[in-house]
């Protein structure tokens, strides 16, 4: 795993406008998720839509049981177990799973309540972000693809 990262970040560094772009898209983002769940909350409270309380507690579940097993398993993050640098600087630990792909998935899944094409553009911008933290150093691949995982099942339930 760490010559792909090794690799992957070396490519990455010959490039500054891949460099640029990757940690643009891992800083703003979020950003855009966390703007458009409000306004989402704001539009379904609004139209006195039977969604409203799942697109609360959802969420806030699956963010809040990630949050509380990141704390409990405490896994280093790529950078901290191998030796690369990242793209960006951030804290350490609490790797597993990535609560930013978490949140953003599932509010992007409970976007389709409002429209399907908020959904998908709200699904795109979450795929987006996921992968960026990878190609940041930031998460391993797992961690991401286990948070998709997470989203979706709290999603369902």
């Amino acid at each position: 795993m760490e010559k792909f990262y090794v690799a992957m970040l070396q490519y990455i560094r010959k490039s500054a406008f891949l460099q640029r772009t990757i940690i643009a898209i891992t800083r703003y983002f979020p950003m855009i998720t966390f703007i458009l769940y409000p306004c989402v909350l704001l539009y379904l409270f609004i139209s006195k839509s039977p969604f409203l309380f799942e697109t609360i507690w959802k969420p806030f579940a699956a963010f809040l049981v990630v949050t509380v097993f990141r704390k409990i398993v405490n896994r280093p993050r790529p950078y901290e177990a191998m030796n690369i640098e990242p793209l960006i600087g951030h804290k350490h630990g609490e790797s597993f799973p990535s609560r930013h792909t978490v949140s953003a998935v599932i509010i992007a899944l409970v976007c389709f309540h409002v429209n399907i094409y908020l959904g998908i553009f709200a699904l795109i911008v979450a795929m987006i972000m996921s992968i960026c933290r990878i190609l940041a150093g930031v998460h391993f691949i797992s961690d991401v693809l286990v948070s998709v995982i997470i989203a979706t099942l709290f999603y369902f339930i």
